[in-house]
């Protein structure tokens, strides 16, 4: 897997470097890395990484830049903001970026951050089989918004299509329970949390390709969707 590093604090940079290697010895996993000390050269580059591990302050480009720049290139990049600052948190919330690592890193998280994301970069390159009577459609489940109920018919709404399924709702509460990032907010709702950058106890902000959507959330699903939310985020409720 691509890994790349952007920091200007050189021992943040080889502190990642020394967490990957023992990961990698410890698994079956494999890092080609690249290190960068600022975020210039690499808007210059056409980078397709798989993991970045990206920081907010730096001389010349910010990191948020950087990151907008390595998601046009790959829009399922698995992004890790690591700062000491916490004021560009709602920023970085916008970009879904994957998690946020506070200098010094903490190892333990890193390999708890880590677990988690390896195995969301090999859901993420899964597909599901979508068929409408005579049409059928090979989908990335990772590029699901969410899916609901509309006339008694099963939708399903990617970044940028609809689809209608012959499969009923329950079938695929089923067949998406097998993945991390999806968590059921209404009797009739189950939302991809990849997207999710606002919830309340009304209704749930998706953004996708510099758009936003809402949908519904019950309240007897809000705590459950709330804790599916943190534990994805990697925090507690």
């Amino acid at each position: 897997m691509n890994v790349l590093i952007c920091d200007d604090d050189l021992k943040i940079v080889q502190q990642i470097k020394k967490f990957l290697l023992k990961l990698s010895k410890q698994s079956t996993y494999n890092f080609d890395i690249t290190c960068f000390s600022n975020g210039d050269s690499i808007l210059d580059k056409q980078i397709k990484t798989d993991f970045a591990f990206i920081d907010i302050e730096m001389p010349g480009v910010n990191g948020l830049s950087v990151t907008k720049h390595l998601q046009t290139l790959n829009p399922n990049i698995i992004v890790f903001i690591v700062t000491s600052f916490q004021g560009y948190l709602d920023d970085a919330m916008d970009l879904k970026v994957f998690r946020f690592l506070s200098k010094p890193i903490d190892e333990n998280r890193f390999f708890r951050s880590m677990e988690i994301a390896l195995n969301l970069y090999k859901q993420s390159t899964e597909k599901i089989v979508l068929d409408y009577f005579d049409e059928c459609h090979n989908i990335f489940t990772i590029d699901i918004l969410y899916l609901t109920i509309e006339n008694r018919k099963t939708k399903l709404f990617t970044k940028t299509q609809e689809f209608i399924s012959n499969k009923k709702f329950d079938y695929w509460k089923k067949q998406l329970s097998k993945y991390e990032y999806f968590a059921q907010s209404h009797y009739s709702y189950i939302v991809n949390l990849k997207n999710v950058t606002d919830f309340n106890k009304n209704e749930i902000t998706l953004s996708f390709n510099s758009k936003k959507a809402t949908v519904p959330i019950s309240r007897s699903f809000y705590v459950s969707f709330k804790k599916a939310f943190y534990e994805y985020m990697g925090g507690t409720t």
